[in-house]
């Protein structure tokens, strides 16, 4: 077997690293950054939209992993193991955002509707709880992945839609009026891009050998771009995490050693992480508002933890750690099954 089509351990690598960047962009909120700005706004352009990361990967192995592809039992594999978890996670938020408490940022009418409008539109769009747009925009994903099959074997030539299509990305931003359907539109190309990356390894690492510091030039004005609040259109997280993901996927195959297997397990257990560190997040959050206040969290915005260098990696660290564990623990009650409850 050819080096290509072996076990790909440096992925494996980027989607730990992408899932705990995807933790820290979900923890800046949580801190009051009023006192170091600029320190936040650095950690945020560098964290935020780390989902990027995410369907380049999952793009990646989907190529990667196509040669046997079959249509049902792909379907049947989403099902069980993203769609279940996502019903099944979701059930706590909904009834905290349904009976408990209103969720912020909802449309003004939202909360005129009857329940199980309400239920059923968050879970349409993900909203009920930060990370889970990303199950209603991944699915629509796997409904056109025998299209997807049929141009990367039949017509590689539509790989040259990802310039048109960055550069679309780019100018519309990752939100707009139909939710998932927009965060499609924005994140296909980089999808796209991960597949064109596995179907071409060898031709891939050689133009990012050879381009490197073009694309560092990029990913670096665009980061200024977002920590500098330039004005937008154009939305300068897509170039910097699209050409950013380029060139740690070139890094991590010749240097991913230097992780060893630290990262195999926070890799493995990725999905699971995004499906529950929210509450995590969540959970401290009502700690520290009781233990600042005296008063129950209510679901409104509360920034009060001062924001800086260590209080960021203590709060973000806890996160990973509780969610890891919390993890570990349902694998061992549920065996086999963790993957239909919790993604892991």
């Amino acid at each position: 077997m050819s080096k290509e089509n072996q076990y790909q351990q440096h992925i494996h690598v980027f989607r730990g690293v992408a899932i705990i960047f995807i933790v820290f962009a979900h923890t800046i909120p949580s801190l009051d950054w009023s006192d170091w700005p600029l320190t936040g706004k650095l950690i945020d352009a560098v964290a935020n939209q780390s989902s990027i990361f995410f369907f380049f990967i999952a793009g990646y192995l989907f190529q990667h992993l196509s040669a046997r592809f079959s249509f049902p039992q792909y379907l049947k594999q989403k099902l069980l193991t993203v769609i279940l978890p996502y019903l099944v996670l979701s059930v706590p938020a909904l009834f905290i955002f349904t009976v408990l408490t209103e969720r912020t940022g909802m449309w003004s009418w939202f909360y005129d509707l009857e329940i199980w409008q309400q239920i059923g539109l968050f879970m349409l769009t993900g909203k009920h709880l930060a990370p889970l747009w990303f199950v209603p925009t991944i699915a629509l994903f796997y409904l056109v992945a025998p299209l997807l099959i049929w141009m990367d074997r039949k017509l590689p030539q539509g790989y040259w839609l990802i310039l048109p299509l960055l550069a679309l990305s780019t100018y519309l931003g990752r939100d707009g009026p139909y939710g998932p359907i927009d965060k499609v539109i924005y994140l296909f190309p980089v999808y796209l891009m991960g597949m064109a990356f596995s179907h071409y390894k060898k031709v891939a690492m050689s133009l990012v050998m050879r381009w490197w510091p073009v694309l560092l030039l990029i990913a670096a004005a665009s980061a200024a771009g977002v920590v500098f609040e330039w004005s937008s259109p154009p939305y300068w997280h897509m170039p910097m995490k699209a050409a950013l993901a380029l060139i740690i996927t070139w890094q991590l195959y010749r240097h991913h050693h230097v992780f060893g297997h630290r990262l195999d397990y926070i890799a493995e257990i990725s999905f699971g992480i995004f499906f529950i560190h929210a509450y995590f997040i969540s959970a401290i959050k009502v700690l520290t508002v009781y233990w600042l206040h005296g008063t129950i969290y209510d679901g409104q915005e509360h920034a009060d933890v001062p924001g800086n260098l260590l209080t960021f990696a203590l709060y973000s660290g806890l996160v990973i750690v509780f969610t890891v564990y919390a993890i570990r623990s349902a694998k061992r009650l549920l065996g086999k099954k963790s993957r239909m409850f919790i993604g892991a």
